[in-house]
């Protein structure tokens, strides 16, 4: 079963535009793109409304990587 991180974790990963850093380097790994997805799709399903999740990305090559881990995350809720 899935269970969110902690609280303390949120806070160190999210800044005031959201998770920033180089690619394949910590946090902007596939590995926390996955876990991000994951705890998306947890929240919107134990949400009291219907939600859609939308995925956007910019053209850097490193973004296809995070949208697809992001995606399986999703998915895999």
């Amino acid at each position: 079963m899935y269970r969110p991180a902690p609280v303390e974790t949120e806070r160190k990963l999210f800044g005031t535009d959201g998770i920033r850093g180089v690619a394949n380097v910590y946090p902007m790994t596939a590995e926390i793109a996955m876990q991000v997805g994951r705890a998306v799709a947890y929240y919107v399903r134990n949400g009291s409304h219907r939600h859609r999740i939308v995925v956007g990305k910019d053209t850097r090559l490193s973004g296809y990587m995070l949208e697809t881990a992001l995606a399986a995350g999703i998915c895999s809720m």
